[in-house]
């Protein structure tokens, strides 16, 4: 329940016109709106002592606030002390310059002179003032009285937040210069400057890359002291992980970056890795470049999962069926064309240096790695492992040379969950929706497209009693657009 507010109107009887207003606009409006008014031209009565009523509701502590309507005349009779008002005046001084939280007296210019000077009287000066000098600025500013003195403000100073973690940070990467750049990339976008956000874009990507050099692992130690050092990189590339996918998300939600942003990323992002592995010189570890791979893995994972949010099907589609350009060892040039299914990276070194250090059988250490560190709010592990089943589906779906498969690494965190996609391709609307994804132009085609779907990997992880979800676990087959 709000406080009752109350109020005393201080002004100057100019003319018959002014009262009235004082008294049918500003004051009547105010009591409709819920503040109580004094007035003299209704609580001042025959017989009353003028003196000792204004004084009253000067020094009366339950009025929370005085307004003082400030024209030429109330500013004449104010500094010359003159009738009624100079009166106020005299007793208003003193509680103005006593007033310690400065908000109880609050000026409304209500005239101007021809030079647009406003009349507030000499002991109010230099105090914030409402303007209503004239109807237009009535209408426009009654809100901001009423805000005032209902301490309601239209601009209220948000709660204070944290310290910004990189100022503090003991780690690899500072992202200072990430966090820098998406700030300037949204201010871009509110300013319609698409040019200078795409260059800014660029720049971000470039970063990002180059940034894998603070995760260079020199070899010391055993395989075992390496796999550790490997676990706190892939802890400390999450605040890399974040920055990305709020990266993502923002360009592609207002449409500054297509497929070809996106396979050149990932191109360049895993031949960075290879570049940092073939620049190693003498006998090292293969499990001393398994962060990089899980990075890029993870990415992949949480792209095409933003792309699903945002309804990018046809993007996706092109993404899984692109030709990547990848470093390769021992191949002419240096690079050879791949399927997206080389993201699919598996740590072996790792899955079983990391079982022996906890004395237990990991289903997949990256994938656990993965699940227990999707901490953004919109993309939950659930996302995520349906995301990965996904990908194992189009993989299997997919023509294409290599009979490689994209591994459901996360399925295994599926739970009881559905994919939601598959679900309802029973709606022909969806249908039209989502066909670009799967690459199909009719029903019929995509119907022969699952119907022809073999699970070649259905048995999963060996010591797993759950097997891979089979499409039509989540679709009967003959249901696709059954539905309007």
């Amino acid at each position: 329940m709000e406080k009752n507010i109350k109020i005393f109107i201080s002004y100057s009887w100019s003319t018959k016109e002014f009262i009235d207003w004082v008294r049918d606009d500003l004051a009547t409006k105010l009591l409709n709106d819920g503040i109580e008014v004094i007035l003299d031209q209704w609580d001042l009565k025959e017989g009353y002592d003028i003196y000792k009523f204004m004084e009253s509701m000067v020094a009366d502590e339950t009025v929370d606030n005085v307004l003082v309507l400030c024209d030429k005349a109330y500013q004449e009779k104010a500094n010359e002390r003159r009738g009624g008002v100079g009166t106020e005046t005299q007793i208003i001084t003193p509680n103005v310059y006593a007033d310690a939280n400065q908000d109880k007296f609050i000026p409304i210019v209500v005239e101007r002179d021809e030079n647009g000077k406003d009349f507030i009287p000499i002991y109010m000066k230099g105090r914030k003032f409402i303007d209503f000098s004239s109807e237009e600025l009535f209408i426009a500013n009654y809100e901001h009285l009423l805000r005032t003195l209902y301490k309601r403000p239209q601009y209220r100073k948000p709660k204070k937040g944290n310290p910004p973690s990189y100022l503090f940070s003991e780690e690899e990467v500072n992202d200072y210069k990430f966090h820098f750049l998406l700030q300037q990339i949204k201010s871009d976008i509110f300013k319609q400057r698409t040019e200078a956000a795409t260059y800014k874009i660029n720049e971000f990507k470039n970063e990002f890359i180059t940034s894998l050099n603070s995760f260079i692992i020199d070899k010391t130690g055993s395989a075992a002291e390496v796999a550790a050092v490997v676990e706190d990189k892939i802890d400390n590339s999450l605040i890399l992980r974040n920055d990305y996918v709020e990266f993502i998300e923002l360009v592609l939600l207002n449409n500054l970056i297509d497929v070809d942003f996106l396979i050149g990323f990932f191109e360049d992002l895993y031949n960075k890795y290879k570049e940092i592995k073939s620049n190693v010189s003498g006998t090292f570890y293969d499990i001393q470049f398994n962060h990089f791979q899980f990075l890029i893995r993870e990415l992949f994972l949480y792209t095409v999962t933003v792309l699903i949010n945002t309804e990018r099907y046809e993007t996706i589609n092109k993404l899984i069926n692109a030709r990547y350009f990848l470093y390769r060892e021992y191949v002419q040039n240096g690079k050879e064309g791949a399927d997206f299914e080389r993201f699919d990276c598996y740590l072996g070194s790792l899955e079983e240096l990391q079982n022996k250090k906890f004395e237990r059988k990991f289903y997949s250490y990256m994938a656990e790695k993965i699940v227990n560190r999707a901490t953004i709010n919109k993309l939950q592990k659930v996302d995520l492992a349906q995301t990965d089943t996904l990908l194992y589906y189009l993989s299997v779906l997919r023509t294409k040379e290599s009979d490689r498969y994209w591994f459901p690494r996360l399925y295994v965190y599926l739970g009881y969950s559905k994919i939601e996609l598959l679900q309802k391709i029973e709606s022909r609307r969806h249908f039209d929706k989502v066909k670009a994804l799967f690459g199909v132009n009719d029903i019929q085609e995509l119907k022969e497209l699952f119907f022809n779907f073999n699970n070649p990997y259905s048995q999963g992880y060996s010591h797993s009693f759950d097997n891979v979800p089979n499409i039509s676990d989540y679709i009967e087959i003959e249901k696709i657009g059954k539905y309007s």
